[in-house]
């Protein structure tokens, strides 16, 4: 019992307990930090059981399609905050309504891990309403429209049309695929929906370019969310689709039908290769794209940042991103900037990467090569800021929002947008990275053993 309430509290505070900046470290007491988590434990016990919802959404095609959702409500709430969810794959089990618990699984091979589940838990701590979409074709029929702009844009937006009270305040949020679904709902719901009442509208690492998704990324990890989007793309257009599997050899041909039915943790595994391996010319996608004007202009047609947002919009990124890079959602808030959007601009760097590297260490850098690090950690350590970003903005009586595009030409850290972790915090948080990974670790290699995995027996109790 002692053990698990340790790896409990340990992944708790990396997953759902984001430190304060480096500001604020001088006040930052590691006891009452744990505090806080064990606040928040106790929080979870009294809050309302969620309920999944169904409504229904207009797609790019214009044919309406059904989706579901996860609504955690509560009375005298500040408002209601729509959460459109990062990469989860394309098979329906993937669906975050479709999670029972933290970690769940389909099959025993298949895993799912509901990782916007604390931030809707904090949201919700914090005095907010929050639905979580599925998007169009996640846990519904049909194919999961990965990355296409208007769908996942409306989506969110038919999310909020669903749960909002009459005049109720909204907010958009997402961070990964989902930062880019929170920026197409700011763009579009002003022609969409303009009977809602939204107040703000957090983007994090947006893949808003996905060409430049594809030509700014490196190595295999980019590989899964390309098969995803191919997958996508390739079911909303015809043409594409044509025009990629001309492109694909057998073994591509038989891992985007395999992506087509995974979830993002089953996806490494099935595309463990570079998406140059997977072509007759072996060239990547973007090399497709860049050949092909039919591949290039249906990704082109998903851009973001051409259309200005009419909410205030927090841009928020990493400069060592690793799976959504930084200079193209860099550009997107310059881009919104430029069209006289409301926006402001924040880069996060993390301890130990190329950016921030420690003082002192056999390795000063040790998240540098660590896949997904890079990519992950920024939402976990920015998610109370965030939310008083939010605070902010629903507050009636707070000062008027002020726009910062103090922008960097490049994607170097900008000390005057920037929220760097240093010291004490920095500590604390390799702390907690080290423990989950290697809790994440221990429980890889028990599936791989075929023993009962006791971490997602511990997930299913934290529900």
């Amino acid at each position: 019992m002692h053990i698990r309430s340790t790896l409990s509290a340990l992944c708790a505070l990396a997953l759902a307990a984001p430190l304060a900046p480096s500001a604020a470290a001088s006040s930052l007491d590691p006891l009452s930090s744990v505090a806080e988590v064990g606040s928040s434990a106790i929080k979870s016990a009294f809050r309302p059981a969620p309920k999944v919802v169904r409504y229904e959404t207009t797609t790019e095609s214009g044919t309406r399609a059904p989706v579901t959702a996860t609504l955690y409500d509560r009375d005298n709430a500040k408002g209601l905050v729509v959460i459109a969810p990062g990469t989860r794959g394309m098979a329906d089990h993937c669906a975050p309504s479709k999670n029972t618990s933290l970690i769940s699984s389909d099959s025993g091979t298949s895993f799912s891990v509901d990782y916007e589940r604390p931030m809707a838990h904090m949201l919700l701590d914090a005095g907010y309403r929050v639905i979580v979409t599925d998007y169009v074709g996640l846990g519904t029929p049909g194919t999961h429209t990965y990355l296409n702009r208007v769908d996942q844009g409306h989506a969110v937006i038919d999310a909020a049309r669903y749960a909002a009270h009459d005049g109720e305040k909204v907010a958009f949020w997402g961070y990964s695929q989902g930062g880019g679904a929170s920026a197409a709902a700011a763009e579009l719901v002003a022609d969409y929906a303009p009977e809602l009442n939204v107040v703000a509208a957090f983007v994090g690492a947006p893949p808003a370019d996905p060409l430049a998704v594809l030509e700014q990324s490196r190595g295999t990890l980019i590989t899964p969310v390309a098969g995803f989007a191919a997958v996508s793309y390739s079911s909303t257009y015809p043409d594409f689709r044509e025009a990629l599997y001309a492109e694909l050899n057998a073994e591509g041909v038989r891992t985007l039908d395999a992506l087509s039915k995974a979830c993002i943790l089953d996806a490494v595994r099935i595309a463990p290769k570079e998406f140059k391996a997977y072509t007759k010319r072996g060239v990547n996608l973007a090399e497709l794209a860049h050949d092909n004007p039919v591949l290039r202009a249906r990704l082109d047609q998903n851009k973001l940042g051409r259309v200005p947002t009419k909410v205030p919009t927090l841009v928020l990124t990493n400069p060592d991103d690793d799976m959504v890079p930084a200079p193209q959602a860099v550009q997107l808030a310059r881009d919104y900037c430029t069209l006289g959007s409301p926006v402001e601009y924040r880069s996060v760097s993390i301890p130990g990467t190329r950016s921030t590297p420690l003082d002192s260490g056999s390795s000063t850098t040790p998240f540098a090569n660590l896949a997904g690090a890079g990519h992950a950690l920024p939402i976990v350590l920015e998610t109370a800021h965030v939310i008083t970003w939010l605070d902010e903005r629903f507050d009636p009586h707070a000062p008027a929002f002020t726009p910062n595009c103090n922008i960097p030409d490049n994607t170097s850290i900008n000390t005057a947008s920037n929220y760097q972790y240093t010291g004490p915090v920095a500590d604390a948080i390799l702390f907690g990275i080290f423990a989950v990974l290697s809790a994440v670790g221990l429980g890889t290699w028990l599936v791989g053993s075929g023993l009962p995995n006791p971490a997602l027996v511990w997930a299913h109790q934290i529900r």
